[in-house]
């Protein structure tokens, strides 16, 4: 599937970011995600807006955790936005170097964003014990919402969560669950989790009988329907 999505809406999820972390010209980002999966546009359109730079995983170094440490620690990288399993493998690379080499993921490293999977709770606290200055959020969302469009920091996870959860919409961006019937939910009644907002993309390219099946109008407003099961907790 084709995604057309609209500059405005990238912009939504890049504003939102930098600003809500406070990534400026000082910043340089790792980036560990491939250039044809979209969490590579925040990686590089992100940094480039606010003046910041870019650290680039070469091919070679792709499936080598142990290099994209060194490269963070020698390009002082202050933020990371990859895949839950990336950052895992990240964890693993620094915690077995920690005998030999104490600096962790060094001192510069003040944001990492996961999305694209389940973000496990596990992970803040070893990111923490690595990196202690670094902010942890999870960032929900699809190609379809240019990229991201919930977020939720953590810093220690409440002991009866599974994962962390999708949170709350970025800045322009709303949500719903709904019904069956196309009613919203009460809270921790599961339904079909509905984005939309500033965010939300054109539709698929060539697509018309998808586009419509997908992105729908509800009382004056455009949403993408996900397909996602959700709930609200209060």
């Amino acid at each position: 599937k084709g995604v057309e999505v609209p500059h405005r809406a990238a912009m939504n999820t890049i504003d939102d970011i930098n600003s809500r972390f406070g990534v400026g010209p000082d910043d340089r980002s790792l980036t560990v995600a491939a250039l044809e999966f979209d969490i590579s546009v925040y990686d590089i359109f992100g940094l480039y807006s606010a003046g910041g730079a870019v650290v680039a995983v070469g091919a070679d170094e792709a499936r080598d955790p142990a290099r994209w440490r060194r490269l963070l620690l020698d390009h002082r990288a202050t933020v990371l936005t990859c895949v839950p399993s990336a950052m895992d493998m990240l964890l693993t690379a620094a915690e077995s170097a920690a005998a030999t080499d104490p600096r962790g993921l060094g001192g510069e490293l003040k944001a990492v964003l996961l999305g694209g999977d389940w973000v496990g709770v596990d992970l803040p606290g070893r990111l923490r014990a690595l990196a202690p200055q670094a902010r942890f959020a999870g960032l929900g969302g699809a190609t379809e919402l240019a990229v991201h469009c919930t977020v939720c920091e953590v810093s220690t996870p409440p002991e009866d969560w599974v994962a962390v959860p999708f949170g709350t919409p970025l800045n322009n961006v709303v949500a719903r669950v709904v019904n069956p019937a196309g009613r919203d939910c009460p809270d921790w009644v599961a339904g079909e989790l509905w984005i939309g907002g500033d965010g939300v993309a054109h539709g698929y390219r060539g697509d018309p009988e998808r586009s419509a099946e997908r992105f729908v109008t509800h009382e004056g407003r455009r949403w993408y329907r996900t397909g996602d099961l959700a709930r609200y907790w209060p």
